[in-house]
């Protein structure tokens, strides 16, 4: 049986690691400012990007035939804020001035049909103005079937949100936005730090001492998990204090998936850490590792929107099972009970292989 006493000094060593590289990284003003500001700088512009609404959308409006149905379309775009209109004479100057970049698009109204031309080099903008000109459409339908003498028997049509009838883009990016920044910094930071640490021979020296390989990992674990969660309690108070983010579950669930992906991370770092020499290195190689998660997690695009073929990878990454936690707590007001599995159950799977990883690698470099 393991004696209370090499326990408690092996927790001693770890917590002697975990100050040491503390005390050693407040010594570094610019490391202290970067891991400050840096998460505040990417919290506050994807958060004002995907804040923001369509404005100035340069429409033209070419007004061959005038009816209710034309009119309503009208209206509609005229109301909107989203449009700044430009009356044109005919449909071939709607498509000169598209094609000059002058215009982004044109409603061309005749009698039979209603014409959209639109520049399909900006997705957003033509699904924008598509959707504007088919709900005036859609206003037009409604006054005319209102005005049948079977108006009575037709049914209504009617919306229910059993979750966030409010919510905006912001709101369901943001929990995915907290889990990213938590993952880039986190592993990045930590792969940078074994690297200094074996760069200046300091593994070598510490490995010579009884502080085993376990130990080691497990205080930089605990130094950098401080660093991460006060990186982590910035981005969360810009998130729900800057950006109204709600928080309908509970705070401690919360508080572990932030844990729990920080420590995978952390033993992720220190692991990749193993097949880099230089910073430059760990530059070249964290978007590798970082972005295709990114884009396969779900955090900005549904999962369903992935290719079928390209869908099983995003079951092996963790942020798709924190993007997933996080969205559920903050949005759907789940507990920590449900999400024990799978997202909490794969975030531990995640630190857990890591870990192992890590110290494996430490091990097999230094024998």
């Amino acid at each position: 049986m393991v004696q209370t006493g090499e326990v408690s000094q092996s927790l001693y060593r770890i917590w002697s690691v975990g100050l040491r590289v503390i005390r050693q990284t407040k010594r570094d003003r610019r490391t202290i400012v970067a891991l400050i500001i840096n998460p505040i700088i990417l919290m506050l512009l994807i958060g004002y990007a995907f804040s923001g609404t369509f404005t100035g959308i340069n429409l033209g409006i070419v007004e061959l035939y005038s009816g209710p149905v034309q009119e309503s379309v009208v209206n509609h775009l005229q109301a909107s804020d989203t449009f700044s209109i430009t009356y044109l004479a005919s449909e071939s100057e709607a498509r000169k001035l598209i094609s000059e970049g002058r215009i982004d698009g044109a409603v061309v109204l005749g009698n039979n049909a209603i014409s959209l031309i639109l520049d399909g080099t900006s997705p957003q903008v033509a699904g924008t103005i598509t959707t504007v000109v088919q709900t005036g459409l859609q206003a037009a339908a409604a006054q005319i079937l209102g005005s049948l003498p079977i108006r009575s028997g037709l049914p209504a049509v009617n919306t229910y949100y059993v979750y966030g009838y409010d919510l905006e883009v912001k709101d369901s990016v943001g929990p995915a936005l907290l889990a990213v920044t938590i993952f880039f910094f986190t592993s990045l930071n930590t792969t940078i730090g074994f690297l200094r640490e074996r760069l200046q021979g300091t593994l070598e020296k510490v490995l010579v001492s009884p502080l085993d390989r376990i130990e080691l990992v497990s205080g930089y674990i605990l130094a950098y998990m401080v660093l991460s969660t006060a990186q982590s309690a910035i981005t969360f108070v810009i998130l729900v204090v800057g950006f109204k983010v709600p928080i309908g579950g509970s705070l401690l669930a919360v508080l572990i998936i932030v844990l729990l992906l920080s420590a995978g991370s952390l033993s992720f770092g220190a692991f990749l850490s193993n097949f880099v020499t230089t910073e430059f290195q760990v530059m070249q190689l964290n978007p590798v590792v970082t972005f295709p998660q990114t884009i396969l997690s779900g955090a900005w695009v549904p999962i369903q929107s992935i290719p079928g073929w390209l869908r099983p990878l995003s079951y092996i990454f963790p942020l798709t099972y924190a993007c997933d936690a996080l969205k559920l707590t903050l949005l759907k007001g789940a507990s920590l009970a449900d999400i024990l599995y799978p997202d909490v159950t794969a975030l531990v799977i995640f630190f857990l292989v890591t870990f192992f990883m890590a110290t494996f690698m430490i091990k097999k470099e230094i024998a």
